[in-house]
């Protein structure tokens, strides 16, 4: 049995940092049911942000933050719409939105309206900027609320050149992994106390946390953006090679140092008074920086990286995008996958970021999208909708 399986959720939400929650969800095995409007996801018409193909039934970049989910497709203007999702939410134990307060304030589906009726509901929101303070109404998205108010893309980038940019997703899947544990906790809460809950993830929130030592930094008077030479310190840092690529230095241990040294063909500098012990080799991490720069030069990066594998010297090389779908490591754990499309459309997937014994890595489904509303006869008629009333449903507009 999977951790989550004879949980339902409903997910009313769009774009990634929700969408992602419920996928999260969906692999460790909740009945996931994902709400659209009758216009769809507006991340279903984003598949250039990605880069992805997009045809009638290949959607990659919609499909990463969807699969193994149901889809019904309600206009909860209207009076019956309106119903069908009510009657949904009876039979839930969670309810997932990213909508804005306001919004669901008007569509009756805050916390607070909802608990009085569905008092086992856990209620689980996405925010941008917290549910409190002057700008808890403010839009938030994964670039503004996530990297540009945390100091992420101003403090993180090269000094002297412009704000780094980051890729889609970041705040969002970060958000993503910490309200899938919360829910989860407040579904054990639930098991215990008989009562529902109220759970929230905003993109600020998330950003704070996981920036919490760059916030240390600033705080003790730490100047950013930094330089290359201005590391915390000389090997604990990127070096690059005779081929332009780039490894991670990360021999934190002072020491390891002498070893280093000796494995890297500098065996003088660790009996350098400048660096033979660890107050003067920080005091003089500039000048060992540019020693360092000049010795990776020397040679191409699989020469670096064979020989400080050789001698268990951490380290790592650092990688692109494009290769990490067929790292050996990534494959062996399952952590990305290659799929194929029945059109012939190819993609890769990522799993999800947790591993139980109770699902096997190697058969994790992974069930793609559909069009709008594929399984909206399905859904209404387990809810006891008959096909006479869908019918009707479907011709005033109420459902897709």
């Amino acid at each position: 049995m999977k951790p989550l399986e004879g949980i339902k959720v409903v997910e009313l939400s769009t774009m990634l940092a929700g969408p992602m929650t419920a996928r999260i969800l969906a692999e460790w095995g909740a009945d996931v049911i994902k709400v659209e409007s009758t216009n769809g996801d507006a991340w279903r018409d984003q598949a250039g942000t990605s880069l992805s193909p997009k045809t009638d039934i290949a959607n990659p970049n919609f499909d990463m933050q969807n699969l193994n989910k149901r889809f019904l497709s309600i206009n909860t203007r209207t009076v019956d719409g309106k119903q069908a999702l009510m009657k949904l939410l009876e039979t839930a134990d969670v309810f997932l939105t990213n909508y804005r307060v306001q919004a669901l304030e008007k569509m009756g589906l805050t916390y607070d309206q909802l608990k009085g009726t569905y008092p086992k509901l856990i209620h689980a929101s996405v925010l941008g900027y917290g549910e409190k303070g002057p700008e808890k109404d403010r839009p938030g998205y994964d670039y503004t609320a996530f990297c540009a108010r945390t100091g992420l893309l101003a403090d993180m980038a090269p000094a002297g050149g412009p704000p780094m940019m980051t890729v889609a997703g970041l705040g969002d899947h970060s958000v993503a992994v910490a309200l899938s544990g919360a829910i989860a906790a407040a579904l054990f809460r639930r098991e215990r106390t008989g009562e529902g809950e109220k759970v929230d993830v905003s993109l600020l929130q998330i950003g704070t946390f996981i920036l919490s030592t760059g916030l240390l930094n600033g705080f003790n008077g730490r100047k950013f953006p930094r330089t290359h030479a201005d590391c915390s310190h000389a090997c604990s840092n990127t070096y690059q090679a005779a081929d332009g690529e780039w490894l991670y230095l990360a021999i934190v241990d002072y020491r390891r140092f002498p070893e280093f040294c000796q494995v890297v063909g500098l065996p003088e500098l660790a009996t350098d008074p400048k660096f033979s012990t660890s107050t003067a080799y920080y005091a003089n991490k500039k000048e060992l920086v540019a020693i360092l720069d000049e010795k990776f030069k020397e040679h191409p990066l699989p020469y670096w990286h064979e020989l400080l594998n050789a001698h268990d010297l951490p380290h790592e090389v650092l990688a692109h995008f494009k290769d990490v779908p067929d790292d050996p490591q990534v494959i062996a754990n399952n952590y990305a996958y290659h799929y194929e499309y029945s059109d012939g459309t190819k993609t890769v997937f990522t799993n999800g970021p947790s591993h139980f014994r109770s699902i096997d890595p190697d058969k994790i489904p992974h069930k793609i999208s559909g069009p709008i509303g594929c399984d909206t006869t399905a859904i209404l008629k387990e809810l006891g909708y008959d096909d006479e009333k869908i019918k009707s449903m479907y011709d005033e507009g109420d459902i897709r």
